[in-house]
């Protein structure tokens, strides 16, 4: 934020007379933002993968433990349920993250 804050367009902004308020929340923050909400997407990988690891070593029951028992016992068609699961999640998740560039920068156009 502070880096966005220092900006050119900013400055534009409050010389044209908008209030320090509106030039942090209109202009500011938006573009602060698609740094945060790019993290916040590869973040759902991670989860993902994390809960795997998580949930067999506590043995919390969950997709991620009955993942893990379906490849010590190679039932296939489970293997496959919980890849596509997570799959789906995770397309799904960067398709919100596509969507919310748009909606922060419209500068980003998809054709």
């Amino acid at each position: 934020m502070l880096e966005v804050l220092a900006e050119e367009y900013l400055r534009v902004a409050r010389a044209k007379g908008l209030t320090e308020r509106g030039v942090i929340w209109r202009h500011g923050l938006r573009n602060a933002l698609i740094p945060t909400v790019t993290m916040m997407g590869l973040a759902v990988g991670y989860l993902l993968g994390g809960s795997v690891l998580v949930e067999t070593v506590f043995n919390w029951p969950g997709i991620g433990l009955y993942a893990y028992e379906s490849i010590l016992t190679l039932d296939y068609p489970s293997i496959l349920g919980t890849a596509l699961l997570a799959t789906v999640v995770f397309l799904f998740a960067n398709l919100v993250v596509d969507i919310l560039y748009v909606r922060l920068d419209p500068r980003i156009e998809y054709s």
